[in-house]
C-alpha cells in the first residue's frame, strides 16, 4: 500500500493542542475546563500563565503555542479557540 497520509488540517491541529494542555495540566493537579477556556478570555489567560509557571518544560511549551490564541480576541470577549465538541467536553 502506497497511500500518503493527509494533511490535518489547521483547526484539528488546535484541537490537539487544546487537548494536550488540558491533560498535562492535569498531571500538574489543576483540571481545565475546555468549554470555559474557548469562551472565558480571563479564564484562558489564567490557565496559560500557570503552564508557563509550571516546572514542565513541555506544559510550558504548550502553554507558549497557546499564547496566540488567547491574544486573538473577538469584540465578545471571546477567546478565538477552536470549539470542543460537546460529546468531547470533559
Amino acid at each position: 500500500m502506497n497511500a500518503m497520509p493527509e494533511r490535518v488540517p489547521e483547526a484539528a491541529d488546535t484541537f490537539l493542542h487544546l487537548v494536550d494542555f488540558k491533560w498535562l495540566m492535569a498531571g500538574m493537579g489543576w483540571w481545565v475546563n475546555l468549554s470555559r477556556l474557548q469562551r472565558d478570555t480571563a479564564y484562558a489567560v489564567e490557565c496559560v500563565e500557570r503552564g508557563l509557571a509550571s516546572g514542565s518544560q513541555l506544559l510550558r511549551q504548550r502553554s507558549v503555542e497557546l499564547l496566540p490564541m488567547v491574544a486573538r480576541v473577538d469584540e465578545h470577549g471571546s477567546a478565538d479557540l477552536p470549539r470542543v465538541p460537546t460529546s468531547l467536553a470533559l
